[in-house]
């Protein structure tokens, strides 16, 4: 099957949909929609319906126009079944579990931590991940409902993925997530970088997702949480620990 096209669009104040559409299809996958007159345009220019909308987690941000696009368009709601606060899904999934949609292969990983039942949705044959609010560009998310312990584990499930893997996010929060990361890594050469790269994008009203997993593991700080650099930072040699004062540092940012 070939890369399907995916279209970033903005939603609320900070929020990233996604529509995911073959090339010459005239059926679309929705990503975690909020604001249906947002949905309604990409989906209008694309000449596409939404036949799937795929659900990270329950969040309002990322589920608020789910019925009104079920409604107009009969889609398919596919969500994890272990979440029980998400609209309830038409296509319910376990972790780990592959899955088909319009031809093209996904993957369910379950990432809790900024919530219980987070999930991110991969695409094994391009490499492609949806990472909703569990990774960010340079960041991460609020651990609203999980454990350090749980974090940590859901980010290393990220870490191994193919180091070309695009990563789609939930929010435009990059150059908030660069500001605190040099401030704990300030001679880091490749946050320098993506720091400059980033405030172009931002001058220029330009988004600065997605990325690519391999220059978040040499960036982003969250996933360096296993690095010598934080183990002396931070005092620790554990990387749970580690992850548990950065985020917290973070909070308080």
């Amino acid at each position: 099957m070939k890369r399907p096209n995916i279209y970033l669009f903005p939603q609320w104040d900070d929020n990233y949909g996604y529509l995911i559409k073959d090339p010459h299809g005239t059926k679309g996958v929705l990503v975690d929609p909020c604001d249906f007159e947002m949905c309604l345009k990409i989906l209008e220019l694309n000449d596409c319906e939404a036949s799937h909308i795929l659900l990270t987690h329950h969040h309002d941000d990322h589920v608020a126009a789910v019925e009104e696009i079920k409604k107009e368009f009969n889609s398919i709601i596919v969500g994890y079944g272990q979440d029980s606060q998400i609209p309830t899904p038409d296509k319910i999934l376990n972790q780990d579990e592959n899955f088909k949609i319009l031809g093209q292969e996904y993957r369910l990983l379950h990432t809790p931590g900024h919530t219980l039942q987070h999930v991110n949705y991969f695409m094994p044959k391009h490499n492609i991940l949806f990472s909703g609010d569990t990774l960010f560009n340079a960041g991460c998310g609020r651990m609203f409902e999980g454990t350090p312990q749980m974090f940590w584990e859901s980010l290393s499930k990220i870490k191994s993925l193919p180091k070309n893997t695009t990563i789609y996010c939930g929010h435009e929060y990059t150059l908030a997530n660069i500001k605190f990361a040099l401030s704990i890594d300030p001679n880091n050469e490749h946050l320098l970088k993506l720091s400059k790269w980033a405030s172009r994008q931002d001058k220029e009203h330009r988004p600065t997702l997605p990325t690519i997993l391999e220059e978040q593991l040499l960036s982003n700080p969250f996933l360096r949480c296993d690095s010598e650099h934080f183990f002396e930072y931070y005092k620790s040699q554990d990387p749970i620990e580690v992850f548990a004062k950065m985020r917290s540092a973070k909070d308080n940012f």
